[in-house]
């Protein structure tokens, strides 16, 4: 496997497809100050790789954390808990 240079430049529909998201959703995200965008002369937006990757990573940690979470729910004793045996 070979290794991208992380100053790579992706277009939205590039990051979008390594983040599993819609092209839409990346705009948002880069307006919304959560992936830093570089804008050509004509304004179109475009995202360093290492930025996208960076996200990429984040977010499976938080989806790892929330399933962990839920496990950690998920494990409470189940069935009668009034004492009978």
């Amino acid at each position: 496997m070979t290794k991208r240079d992380p100053n790579e430049l992706m277009t939205p529909s590039e990051a979008a497809r390594l983040l599993g998201l819609s092209p839409d959703s990346v705009r948002a995200m880069s307006d919304g100050g959560r992936l830093p965008t570089l804008r050509t002369v004509s304004g179109r937006r475009l995202f360093r790789r290492a930025d996208v990757e960076h996200l990429v990573a984040e977010r499976a940690r938080r989806r790892a954390e929330d399933i962990g979470k839920r496990r950690g729910k998920d494990s409470a004793p189940r069935g009668r808990t009034h004492g009978r045996r």
